[in-house]
């Protein structure tokens, strides 16, 4: 279940009490009428229901609420411009509409979910016509944001309330980012950012050439911290192990699960018994540590120096920043993800180095 801090709770109850207003504030500016409803959520109950509080309300405006900051009265006004933005938008037709298949359906897909139960969204920015997929702009809109709010519609926004996004450049070409690409990336990030708020735990970039972490270098100077914290960069030779780390391998598509060659690499490799040495060649037996009979507890004989981590920690943020697209590749709103206190644009696979050195330079600054 989703559990809030006491100023959390203050702060959605006070949200909450003006969410009457709310619509009826956004059905003054809409031009159609405007729904009550929100990704399936009720936010207010049916006249007359007798219905207990409903908690996944709660949960809805918390996401508001942290998108700005916690300021109530910028948190309103963005719950009120999504109410109109999603009447206007014509969400609840969305659902229903067909795209055709053989522009869309390689671009992007929902498949399973992760360890913890959460829909995962794969967009793929790889070998794609520009034109043909983004060239009818508000065509690729639709279809984006009907994307994302299919996978809205599986949260239970009580144990599970935000989704996994993975955003594939394999095929990715610096080249590739032409005025389709950039028109649809910049009214994507815009639109995501607006209206979606808080709904991605974590943003995978998987496959990401060498050059798209310059890029992110550059990028994330712009980015808050928070939404450095949910994105993940991976190089094609880690992504395999990587998402089945996150994800697990069983709920991948069979695109991106390890081939057998890559999980004996994988594995640490048996070592082969040496023949026992003769008794004559054998190395003495370890020497007992040395005792101070005042503590009776042993003291080490030389330095050691603490382990330091190289796991990653990651936390939507949709306002991602997209990244150049690709031979044809897009930037729905592509965007970069970086681990938790970890240089901008490092790859997963580079800690282990950069986690080394450090263990190293603590070693030589105790001795």
């Amino acid at each position: 279940a989703q559990c809030f801090t006491d100023s959390e709770s203050e702060l959605i109850a006070q949200l909450r009490e003006q969410v009457p207003q709310i619509i009826e504030d956004a059905g003054k500016v809409s031009s159609v009428a405007v729904d009550s409803s929100i990704w399936g959520v009720p936010l207010v109950p049916a006249p007359g229901s007798k219905a207990e509080r409903d908690l996944r309300v709660d949960v809805v405006l918390h996401k508001f609420l942290k998108a700005r900051s916690g300021d109530i009265a910028l948190a309103r006004q963005m719950l009120t411009n999504t109410l109109k933005w999603r009447a206007e938008f014509n969400i609840a037709g969305l659902l229903e509409e067909e795209f055709p298949e053989d522009v869309f359906g390689n671009v992007g897909y929902i498949y399973g979910h992760d360890e913890q139960g959460r829909p995962v969204t794969y967009n793929f920015y790889g070998n794609l016509d520009n034109k043909q997929v983004f060239g009818d702009l508000d065509r690729f809109l639709r279809w984006r944001v009907q994307l994302h709010e299919r996978g809205m519609r599986t949260l239970d926004f009580v144990n599970i309330a935000d989704m996994i996004q993975v955003h594939d450049y394999d095929g990715v070409s610096i080249f590739g980012y032409d005025k389709f690409a950039r028109a649809a990336s910049k009214a994507t990030v815009q639109l995501m950012s607006d209206n979606y708020p808080e709904t991605l735990a974590t943003k995978i970039f998987a496959n990401v050439p060498g050059w798209g972490e310059t890029v992110f270098n550059v990028i994330c100077r712009w980015l808050s911290e928070d939404t450095k914290r949910k994105f993940v960069v991976v190089s094609k030779a880690s992504a395999p192990r990587v998402l089945a780390e996150r994800i697990g391998e069983d709920n991948l598509p069979e695109k991106f699960r390890p081939s057998s060659a890559e999980k004996e690499l994988q594995q640490p490799s048996s070592a082969v018994p040496l023949p026992a040495e003769p008794e004559s060649l054998a190395p003495p037996p370890p020497q007992p540590a040395h005792i101070d009979q005042n503590e009776g507890v042993p003291k080490p004989t030389s330095l050691c120096s603490s382990d330091s981590s190289s796991e990653l920690s990651a936390s939507d943020s949709q306002d991602a920043v997209p990244l150049p697209a690709v031979t044809g590749a897009p930037e729905s709103e592509p965007q970069l993800e970086v681990p938790v206190g970890e240089t901008a644009g490092m790859r997963l696979d580079d800690h282990a180095t950069a986690a080394t050195q450090e263990q190293e330079d603590r070693r030589h600054a105790q001795i």
